[in-house]
């Protein structure tokens, strides 16, 4: 049993964190097949071809590796950018025996260990759904120093809780 009942977060998503949910998807799924192998296939063209090939043929060449490598990744940071703009307020989440507590806006919302679908567990950040389509993003930079700790206490709590569900409550 972990030693620690609670873990409270504090932040804002920044869009970098956001970019990095997207680029983790992006790499970890059918569109990750696509951008290695065309990244791959620009490499090799590159290596085989640069000696024999007029400047155009270059040009055409560096923009085909370029689009996956840089165009590709900084479009991405410009959407959640832009997205990062638009929910500008802080998040408040507090893990506790009971489940999870969420305090956005003034108002506060409670999952019971039940109401948690899934948790995602990447190098660089824990991503913890309370349905299929929502989820809060904790990076290290949030977790900090506790993010072993908040580890075993998500495992801890998730295995132990009871199978179905219940509905959030909102309280003002």
């Amino acid at each position: 049993m972990t030693e620690k009942k609670e873990f409270h977060y504090r932040f804002q998503i920044r869009a970098s964190d956001l970019w990095q949910v997207r680029m983790y998807y992006a790499y970890a799924s059918y569109l990750a097949v696509v951008n290695i192998t065309c990244i791959v296939a620009s490499v090799v063209l590159i290596a085989a071809l640069w000696q024999t090939s007029s400047g155009w043929f270059r040009g055409i060449m560096l923009a085909f590796v370029s689009l996956f490598t840089i165009v590709q990744p900084l479009v991405i940071y410009l959407n959640c950018l832009a997205q990062a703009k638009q929910n500008e307020e802080e998040l408040d989440l507090t893990f506790h025996d009971k489940g999870l507590t969420i305090r956005i806006l003034g108002e506060k919302e409670k999952h019971p260990w039940t109401d948690i679908v899934n948790v995602s567990v990447k190098p660089t950040l824990v991503i913890v759904y309370t349905d299929a389509s929502h989820g809060y993003i904790l990076t290290n930079r949030v977790l900090g120093d506790t993010r072993k700790d908040f580890l075993a206490f998500l495992k801890e709590h998730r295995s132990s809780a009871a199978q179905g569900g219940s509905s959030p409550q909102k309280e003002e």
